[in-house]
């Protein structure tokens, strides 16, 4: 298919740029929103906002108000992050968070964001029905495909962490499909019912594999580019809630799914779970975040309400901390760049 230049959409978003007119920026003034994005160096144990962007005429820019759909290091750059947000665009920082700056993607739903392996500045992302690429970090997009289907969005994009040419998305009518050229051409795989993915994972060592993680309809698996596929809820059924997936960690040492269930691991890819014990009773109150410390699979952090939970022996004893936000925690993880550095990010209704 011929790549088109991304214009309109880009230009509606540009409009939009650090005026005020976007009620999910702040711009300076006597409220103190307590949102946003916020970084722990202490392992943890003391949380601070990292919302800041700039000032204007008006007093100081921030995403405190913002809610964040995806955080996605770049592992070759340690201190840059994208993040994707509900409304606000795509955003960025090269000092871990110290200072924010926005893509020329200033508004809209960007739940998605994949990166090439060996090329950070090449990177994906969806916008309605369309696939969007960008070469330059996010300053400018071409359209690289357009979802035929009526009524029908692209909601997820990613790479492969080993093969930048392979690239699966997902649509909101259940398509499945996979590029083999770098977004060029696009081809149908296969067709479930239709999901809303939370993660699109392809695994390093093995980058003919995909597994879909779904919000709500479970994991499904897809062997040799798309010849075969196996549905892998019937798992995570045994556990009543737990296909109502929140967030999902993927260690060295196994899989983490915080859920309406509770918490659960996998060691063997999914083909199992074990429940691991928390202070939170199972199917009582979702666990909302997991984040596992990749050197340490004893170590795990997750949320649920505005508290954060702290194991350092597998579950066997938990600490709490109140988290210094009346919002709700919707991402939690560990820096791989930086040792002790964790990160959360919360999510903001809308009025």
């Amino acid at each position: 298919m011929t790549t088109s230049t991304w214009s309109k959409l880009a230009l509606l978003s540009v409009g939009l740029v650090l005026m005020g007119q976007s009620c999910s920026i702040n711009i300076g003034g006597t409220t103190r929103l307590d949102g946003g994005i916020f970084r722990s160096d202490d392992h943890g144990q003391t949380w601070q906002q990292k919302n800041y962007v700039g000032t204007n005429k008006n007093g100081q820019v921030n995403i405190g108000n913002v809610t964040t759909r995806t955080l996605n290091f770049i592992p070759s750059a340690s201190g840059t992050i994208y993040i994707g947000t509900l409304a606000n665009g795509i955003w960025s920082t090269t000092n871990s968070g110290d200072t924010w700056k926005s893509t020329s993607i200033r508004a809209g739903d960007y739940e998605c964001l994949a990166f090439d392996p060996l090329n950070s500045q090449v990177m994906y992302t969806t916008a309605g029905q369309i696939i969007l690429k960008s070469i330059d970090g996010g300053q400018s997009w071409s359209t690289v495909y357009t979802e035929p289907q009526p009524g029908q969005a692209v909601n997820c994009v990613q790479v492969s962490p080993a093969n930048g040419n392979i690239i699966w998305a997902t649509t909101s009518g259940g398509k499945i499909i996979l590029s083999t050229d770098y977004g060029l051409h696009w081809t149908l795989i296969h067709t479930l019912a239709a999901i809303q993915p939370r993660l699109l994972y392809i695994p390093p060592e093995a980058p003919d594999q995909l597994y879909i993680f779904t919000r709500t309809n479970g994991i499904f698996h897809s062997l040799r580019l798309g010849q075969e596929w196996v549905d892998m809820t019937p798992a995570l059924q045994t556990f009543a809630g737990a296909t109502d997936i929140r967030q999902i960690d993927i260690t060295p040492h196994g899989w983490y799914l915080a859920t309406a269930y509770g918490l659960l691991a996998s060691t063997d890819h999914g083909g199992t779970w074990a429940s691991i014990h928390n202070l939170v009773t199972n199917g009582s109150v979702a666990i909302q975040t997991v984040a596992v410390n990749p050197n340490n699979a004893s170590e795990i952090f997750i949320t649920s309400g505005q508290q954060i939970q702290h194991t350092t022996n597998g579950g066997q004893n938990w600490s709490v901390v109140s988290l210094p936000t009346s919002r709700l925690p919707v991402l939690l993880t560990f820096d791989p760049n930086v040792k002790d550095r964790l990160y959360f990010a919360t999510f903001t209704a809308k009025k």
